[in-house]
């Protein structure tokens, strides 16, 4: 489908495993073969997402973007000078800053107050510094407190960023896309898409957004990402494996966040096997306890995952609807257990059929 990008994304935690050179061999190689932007995640533990993105930069001719930074990891000032800085080597090409409040387990590593008043007081105040404004955080009373701001300072960046930089939300939640569509430039659809697909909730989340989008503003103008959880491999068993674990914490953060019965059932997911896997992680089993859980429905719910052949018709079928709700760019995140091939196959058999 001619309209529709590719994007890549590195869950840098994911390829812990994996040198900043050997993604950067991956990412020349997605480009080569039709991949139009690359995002990388953020991250604590791992590697620095504005670090991995200069380094695209400087060996790759595509887009790129964060895919998100998390609201309370980094202050805007901080994203800002690090968005602007690595803009000087993009050559022209399109910066995106994703900004969301991160997964279920952030709340772990540090405070989250307040998330829909941090998430529209930092794409306020970013998009304020990128546009060379100077920004005084009393006039950002969450942020101000947050990060302990001086509320008398005023901060400008002291140089302009060298290439177009957009902020895209990655919050899908009814006052987070309200926020997002009022003061943001795009919305990134989380790892959750494919299983919105199938509760039938995707066109009511997209709705609440397009009808926050400021007058004389066309709704379908406003870039919109979908972020499509896949796992490639010529084993198919070893495919599957290696999304368990991710799969099964997603079940549990929907079974804990409000999801009804009736909306994980529509996922094809029998109540009796979320609340079996409940129970193994509240008794803080192993891993592969754990993971002997996780039902072969749980992974078709959030994944694609199997060899290039079996996911392709799926993947066809998912294209064609994400086109149709709107979306622009399809980004596959995850990919697969051993990430050469993962690569390769999503390159070389998914991508042309797209």
């Amino acid at each position: 489908m001619s309209n529709m990008e590719v994007g890549m994304q590195f869950h840098l935690p994911t390829y812990a495993h994996v040198t900043l050179p050997h993604l950067v061999k991956l990412a020349k190689e997605g480009e080569a073969k039709g991949v139009s932007q690359l995002w990388v995640t953020d991250n604590l533990r791992s590697r620095q997402s504005f670090v991995v993105l200069t380094a695209m930069a400087y060996n790759l001719n595509i887009k790129l973007g964060t895919a998100v930074n998390i609201q309370y990891f980094r202050n805007p000032v901080d994203l800002a000078d690090s968005a602007a800085t690595l803009s000087e080597v993009m050559d022209g090409r399109e910066l995106v800053i994703g900004l969301g409040r991160g997964n279920p387990r952030t709340p772990r590593l540090v405070r989250t107050p307040r998330p829909v008043s941090i998430l529209r007081e930092t794409a306020q105040s970013l998009r304020r510094l990128l546009d060379g404004e100077g920004v005084c955080f009393a006039d950002y009373p969450g942020l101000l407190d947050y990060y302990h701001f001086n509320p008398d300072a005023t901060f400008e960046l002291n140089f302009r960023a060298a290439t177009p930089i957009s902020i895209y939300s990655g919050s899908n939640g009814p006052k987070g896309l309200a926020v997002s569509a009022a003061c943001m430039d795009g919305l990134i659809f989380g790892g959750h898409y494919l299983a919105a697909l199938r509760t039938g909730r995707v066109p009511e989340i997209l709705e609440m957004f397009d009808r926050s989008v400021p007058a004389g503003k066309d709704p379908a103008s406003v870039p919109k990402v979908a972020e499509i959880k896949i796992s490639l491999s010529h084993d198919r068993d070893r495919a599957r494996d290696f999304v368990k674990e991710n799969t099964g914490n997603r079940i549990l953060a929907m079974y804990r966040q409000g999801f009804t019965h009736e909306d994980i059932e529509s996922l094809g997911v029998a109540i009796p096997d979320v609340e079996r896997l409940d129970e193994v992680e509240k008794k803080r089993a192993g891993p592969h306890e754990f993971r002997a859980m996780v039902t072969d429905s749980m992974v078709d719910a959030m994944f694609i995952a199997g060899t290039p052949g079996e996911c392709l018709e799926r993947m066809l079928e998912v294209r064609d609807t994400a086109h149709q709700q709107g979306f622009r760019q399809l980004m596959f995140s995850e990919l697969g257990p051993d990430v050469d091939e993962a690569v390769s196959l999503l390159c070389d058999q998914i991508v042309p059929n797209l």
